[in-house]
């Protein structure tokens, strides 16, 4: 850089912090110089087009504001948000253990998109946060997604659809809840997601243990969310589609009392319908 330009400092270019190892010949009148600089780089760019996305939905901030910190703020070095920021943009990155933050804790993508300035949460930080969420905040977490959902619509929509499944999410080691499932052929938890089916937005994510849920309580779980929705958009025609798992005499009972709610799902099969 022309030591004349007037250039603020914030603006010097990478290689000012790189010392020149040698030259090379130029090319075509220009300088080619070798610096040493990898340590430096980060393959995670598209991180940070995600970041932008973040702060225009909020929903990190959304998430950490349903949790408690307890501990000594004395000795805290990384805040709720910036444990929340770390863990989600790394597994939207790949690096989905949290074996990982040790070799990540110091990448320069991840900590602009944390917001910290020093070394980002280390694994045993990181596993001591995730282990302090308790029932109660999981549930108030849940709520925040179906509120950013709700957010997304300028005026509240004639219908939507709720699209739910369960699905595997494949665990190793010891964790708290992780069940083997014969179908899967594996240790897992089975998180229930809900997408709306017209837009394709997420409503909300439940994580349950690595097993199918009883029918009466998928029941319980869908009254409520619907429950939620009804008092924020009473008018809303609100249809449940699914497999038969998400069929049961509970909800159909319940969802003819109500005009705003219906259903399309499958039907396990019985010698009345076999007869038929």
């Amino acid at each position: 850089m022309d030591k004349d330009t007037n250039f603020p400092a914030t603006m010097a270019s990478h290689s000012d912090f790189s010392p020149t190892l040698f030259n090379l010949s130029d090319f075509e009148k220009k300088e080619v110089e070798v610096r040493f600089s990898a340590e430096q780089t980060s393959h995670d760019g598209g991180l940070l087009l995600l970041r932008e996305v973040e702060r225009q939905a909020g929903l990190i901030d959304h998430l950490a504001n349903c949790l408690e910190d307890k501990r000594h703020q004395g000795y805290v070095r990384h805040t709720v948000e910036s444990m929340f920021k770390q863990r989600i943009f790394q597994i939207a990155a790949g690096y989905e253990d949290t074996n990982d933050c040790n070799s990540m804790k110091n990448d320069g993508v991840l900590k602009v998109c944390s917001g910290g300035q020093g070394a980002l949460s280390s694994q045993p930080t990181m596993c001591r946060f995730e282990n302090s969420v308790r029932t109660r905040e999981l549930y108030e977490m849940a709520k925040a997604l179906v509120d950013t959902f709700m957010a997304s619509y300028a005026e509240p929509p004639e219908v939507i659809i709720l699209d739910c499944d369960d699905t595997d999410a494949l665990t190793y080691g010891q964790q708290e809840l992780t069940l083997f499932n014969t179908y899967y052929g594996g240790h897992c938890y089975m998180p229930l997601h809900i997408y709306e089916g017209l837009s394709g937005k997420l409503v909300t994510s439940i994580l349950k243990p690595g097993r199918r849920s009883k029918s009466v309580h998928v029941f319980s779980l869908l009254k409520r969310i619907i429950g939620y929705l009804m008092n924020h958009w009473p008018d809303t025609l609100i249809i449940l589609r699914g497999d038969a798992h998400f069929c049961s005499k509970e909800f159909m009972d319940w969802s003819e009392t109500i005009d705003t709610v219906d259903f399309i799902t499958g039907l396990t099969g019985n010698q009345t319908l076999n007869k038929m």
